[in-house]
């Protein structure tokens, strides 16, 4: 193999060491319709990609080659095998793994078997710094000729104090055409007493010493004198030292008369002020736009001196250090704040330069500005958004937990206490859905701005996301301290909001989390007081809560039942119960009541009154929802196959659920797919679920009744509905609450509403439920006020399905005992 040949000859080679990024990568390539690499080197990873990957797919290379030159490979190694030609050069790009593009060039060597190739052996470099070097070059090669070749002034390069480069205009100064002057000796266009001084320049500016612009007698081809200004910069040209210059004539031609007038009207014109000061720094000439910038006329400033625009925002430091710069170097830029006319500081791009004669004397000096005053509003307005909430104003999580950091370091060094606290909006998603969004957003900053007036000026409330919000307080006393701020939040609530010309009420949760104690860094407090504000929903919503240890231990609990309920339902831990409904006249059970129950594969049961809660807090309702209608609607059908036809089984939906705008779809998904019969199938949903949006409420189980599905109402008389709204709800079972049933031989207040419940449903064609019953006074009341059926462990608990079946198999409960197995 070839590779040590290849490998040497690279190696020797200084330009491939110096200026390649990085070795060359030695390849072997198959003779086949692609030529894929039987081999590569492996400093082929310099471009992000092993070596021995790429080789074996060479799928991996193809997509690495620019997509305009994957064609030229291919085309320029068949073209070098068709002519039966040994090497080849080909060029293009490749993009590396990490998205820049890499310039190659691929130097290969086809091996021949008599007239038949047998492989290509060869190397490819990177040569992208190169490739930049030559197009910044040939740029730069473009962009001197049209700039040079257009200008006004006469310029010139030398070297080897011969001309190699002048312009048309230098050349037209002296009567010459250009190449009537390359290569001529550099004082060729001087008249004889001063072609010595040309030299002597010319070779302090070659020693690297600044010379300042000169005047000097120049000749010209017809033989008489010309005043010229010449200036002069030491540059590298093709590879070797060399001077380049201008030439200006002075005689005070009509060309240079046009230049005067054309760089008058520029500045006249431009949109940067421009002041113009004699050596002792009074001002004799300024541009229209100094005026505008500034506010004062150029009568108002000839003769005075520019500190007049002093704002005192810089020191006499600041000043002396400019006044050195110009001094030492002869001029000085950066940013200043000046003052206007009418007492506005500002910001401004400022440039002083000196303007000094053949003895390096200054004679004026030179200012340009440009008014920042935009530029900083906008970064400012940059920044300010950056920590700031776009719809309240209030600063966010970034500067609160910022400003968190500061109170910790403070309360460490002297010993004091700071609270934060969390704020969620009680049941806010109600708003967005009832009113809109941007109802909800108008709520936000009317709650931002009830929030304002309450706090301190000192104290940072801040907008998190969404519908909450934190307040830094800082400091307070104590505990006690932080529980008054808290109550006086919740006072302020009590009022009403107005959106929409609605009067809308309004409560929030609050969580406290004080420091020290709660937390040892800002997100770790802030975690704390949602633990806290999440337990204040728990427990009723519009109320606080202070952070505890108990509560860090409940979330991991909690975290825990999520995984474990997750767990369950892929491995159906959860099966459904029912509970008879019995017909009271005659002890026939009429239907059942689904209810899910949890056997954990480890913790054995769980009770609904532990998982249902931790399923409503992480979300995981709907899929609870959606499990258990497809476990009750494939059960109800297995019982109508087997006779059970007149057995009417209800499952429950939650709230989250019900408000699902996809429920119509599930619901009716589920029932294609278990082939259920809706008309043995009843959706029960609590008076509270149906009050949250009533109007929502009344077409959604419109449109599910339209399925063949009953609707039952329940947990009726706990909530805030009227017996008048009951009967615009398309519901056809109403079930009467356990709270109205317990002990209500003894109570005649519940006696009143009960029998007022079932009248009002017997006159609106409403089944009645009564929810709860264990004794024999309750059935007989509910019988002798004439409510069709009763459900609870007077007759049954909930049972599993088989029991179930067992007992819709003898159609009654023929004995007086409450339970039939």
């Amino acid at each position: 193999m070839q590779e040590g040949r290849y490998m040497s000859s690279i190696e020797g080679n200084s330009l491939v060491k110096n200026h390649f990024h990085g070795p060359a990568v030695y390849f072997i390539r198959r003779i086949n319709h692609n030529f894929g690499f039987s081999y590569l080197s492996d400093n082929f990873n310099q471009f992000g990609y092993e070596a021995k990957i790429a080789s074996d797919d060479h799928a991996i290379y193809s997509k690495m080659v620019h997509p305009d030159d994957y064609p030229i490979i291919n085309t320029r190694i068949r073209e070098t095998i068709a002519s039966k030609e040994s090497q080849y050069r080909i060029e293009y790009r490749i993009i590396a793994k990490k998205g820049e593009i890499r310039h190659i060039s691929e130097y290969g060597n086809v091996h021949y078997v008599g007239d038949d190739p047998v492989n290509i052996e060869g190397y490819f470099l990177d040569c992208t710094y190169v490739k930049n070097l030559e197009n910044k070059a040939t740029e730069w090669e473009h962009g001197f000729q049209e700039l040079v070749g257009t200008s006004l002034a006469g310029i010139y390069i030398i070297q080897n104090e011969t001309y190699v480069y002048v312009n048309d205009r230098l050349a037209s100064i002296f009567g010459y055409e250009s190449k009537e002057l390359i290569g001529e000796p550099a004082d060729k266009i001087a008249v004889p007493k001063e072609r010595k001084r040309v030299f002597e320049n010319l070779r302090r500016r070659l020693e690297g010493e600044k010379v300042a612009p000169y005047t000097i007698k120049g000749l010209h081809k017809q033989g008489y004198q010309i005043e010229v200004q010449v200036m002069a910069s030491l540059i590298s040209y093709q590879g070797s030292q060399a001077v380049i210059g201008t030439v200006i004539d002075l005689q005070g031609s009509k060309e240079v008369f046009q230049r005067l007038k054309m760089s008058e009207a520029i500045l006249e014109n431009t949109i940067e002020g421009v002041v113009v000061t004699d050596a002792g720094g009074r001002i004799e000439w300024v541009n229209p736009a100094f005026t505008d910038i500034t506010g004062y006329s150029a009568d108002e400033v000839i003769g005075k001196n520019p500190r007049i625009l002093k704002s005192d925002r810089h020191t006499k430091n600041f000043y002396e250090n400019m006044w050195k710069s110009i001094q030492l170097e002869g001029f000085w830029s950066g940013e200043i704040w000046n003052r206007r006319k009418n007492g506005e500081v500002y910001p401004e791009l400022l440039t002083i330069t000196a303007i000094r004669n053949k003895e390096e004397q200054t004679e004026y000096y030179v200012s340009i500005f440009n008014d920042l005053t935009e530029r900083v509003k906008t970064e400012e307005k940059l920044e300010y958004q950056k920590y700031h909430d776009a719809l309240t104003g209030l600063p966010n999580r970034f500067l609160l937990i910022d400003r968190m950091a500061v109170a910790m370091a403070r309360a460490k060094s002297q010993k004091s206490i700071f609270a934060v606290f969390i704020l969620n909006i009680d049941r806010f998603r109600r708003i967005n859905d009832t009113l809109g969004h941007l109802a909800g957003d108008q709520l936000i900053e009317a709650f931002s701005n009830r929030l304002r007036k309450v706090m301190r000026e000192g104290d940072t409330i801040s907008r998190l996301v969404g519908d909450e919000f934190a307040i830094l307080v800082n400091p307070v006393t104590n505990v006690n301290a932080a529980v008054v701020v808290a109550e006086k939040i919740l006072k302020s609530l009590e009022k009403p909001f107005y959106v929409e010309n609605q009067e809308v009420y309004m409560t929030v949760s609050i969580g406290i989390g004080l420091f020290p104690g709660d937390g040892d860094n800002p997100d770790q407090m802030i975690m704390h007081a949602e633990m806290a504000m999440f337990q204040a929903k728990k427990f009723g919503k519009n109320r606080y809560r202070l952070y505890s240890e108990d509560m860090h231990k409940e979330t991991l609990v909690r975290l825990e039942m999520e995984n474990d309920i997750r767990k369950g339902l892929e491995q159906y831990e959860f099966e459904m119960y029912y509970q008879p409904q019995v017909q009271l006249a005659t002890g026939e059970i009429k239907g059942a009541e689904s209810l899910m129950r949890w056997k954990h594969v480890v913790k054995g049961q769980i009770p609904p009154g532990t998982f249902i809660p931790a399923a409503e807090e992480s979300g995981l309702m709907v899929p609870l929802g959606i499990y258990t209608m497809k476990r009750v609607f494939a059960q109800s059908e297995k019982w109508k196959q087997k006779g059970f036809q007149e057995a009417l089984i209800s499952f429950n939906l939650s709230p989250i659920q019900f408000q699902q705008s996809d429920l119509y779809d599930q619901i009716k998904w589920i029932l294609s797919e278990t082939e259920a019969d809706p008309a043995m199938l009843e959706l029960e949903i609590t008076e509270n679920t149906a009050m949250v949006d009533i109007e929502y409420a009344i077409n959604s189980l419109k449109r599910i009744k339209k399925l063949g599905i009953r609707v039952a109402m329940d947990d009726f008389g706990t909530g805030y509905s009227s017996l008048a709204l009951l009967s615009r709800l398309p519901v056809d079972k109403l079930k009467i609450d356990r709270s109205f049933v317990s002990g209500i031989e003894k109570n005649a207040d519940k006696q009143t509403i009960v029998a007022a419940m079932v009248g009002m449903c017997q006159q609106l064609g409403i089944e009645v439920v009564a929810e709860g019953v264990e004794e024999e006074v309750e059935k007989n009341f509910l019988l002798k006020v004439g409510c069709d059926m009763i459900q609870g462990y007077y007759y049954s608990p909930a049972v599993p399905a088989d029991r179930f079946e067992n007992m819709m198999k003898n159609r009654m409960f023929v004995d007086k005992n409450r339970f039939f197995f």
